[in-house]
């Protein structure tokens, strides 16, 4: 039996106030990758993106969309 995801925000235009997104990251030279569990809106995600980008240049970060799985 096949699940199916629901997008937590409009997946093809993100504005700055759409709410449903986290703050996902990887090693940039390893397979190691995860995403943070706070929600927030897509600025704030882009933001804070941003600034661990700075801190940590070793990983990479970025926006992601929370998905809800209903299976």
């Amino acid at each position: 039996m096949a699940g199916v995801y629901t997008n937590r925000a409009d997946s093809l235009f993100r504005k700055d106030d759409d709410k449903g997104f986290c703050v996902g990251w990887k090693l940039k030279y390893g397979f190691q990758k995860s995403r943070f569990d706070k929600e927030m809106t897509y600025g704030e995600a882009k933001k804070q993106a941003a600034e661990m980008q700075a801190k940590e240049p070793d990983k990479v970060f970025w926006p992601e969309m929370i998905m809800d799985p209903h299976f």
